[in-house]
C-alpha cells in the first residue's frame, strides 16, 4: 500500500478519533490495536483473523468490528492497515 493512502488512511482516523488517536496507527499494530480498544470502549467487538496460517511468505489479514449485528470488515497484507480500515468503516457508518 503507498504512503499517500496510509496517510489518508490516517487521516480519515483523526478526522473520527481526534485526540485519542495514537501515533501512526496504520503504520504499527500496537498503536492499531488501540484504535480497536477505543472502539471496543465505544460498544464494538473486535476480530482479527490470519487469512494465510499456513503460509511461510505470504500474509492477508481480515479485521471486523462488529455493532448490533452489522459487521464491518477490511482485508490487507499488513495487519494495521486491515484494523485501521475497518475502524474508519465501522465509525464513518455507524
Amino acid at each position: 500500500m503507498s504512503e499517500r493512502i496510509i496517510e489518508e488512511l490516517e487521516k480519515k482516523l483523526e478526522d473520527l478519533l481526534g485526540s485519542e488517536l495514537p501515533a501512526h496507527p496504520a503504520q504499527n499494530i500496537n498503536a492499531a490495536l488501540q484504535v480497536a480498544e477505543l472502539l471496543e470502549s465505544r460498544g464494538f467487538s473486535f476480530q482479527l483473523k490470519d487469512l494465510c496460517p499456513s503460509s511461510m511468505n505470504e500474509t492477508k489479514w481480515s479485521a471486523t468490528f462488529i455493532k448490533s449485528g452489522t459487521e464491518f470488515v477490511a482485508e490487507d497484507a499488513q495487519t494495521a492497515v486491515a484494523v485501521c480500515s475497518a475502524a474508519v468503516s465501522a465509525l464513518d457508518r455507524s
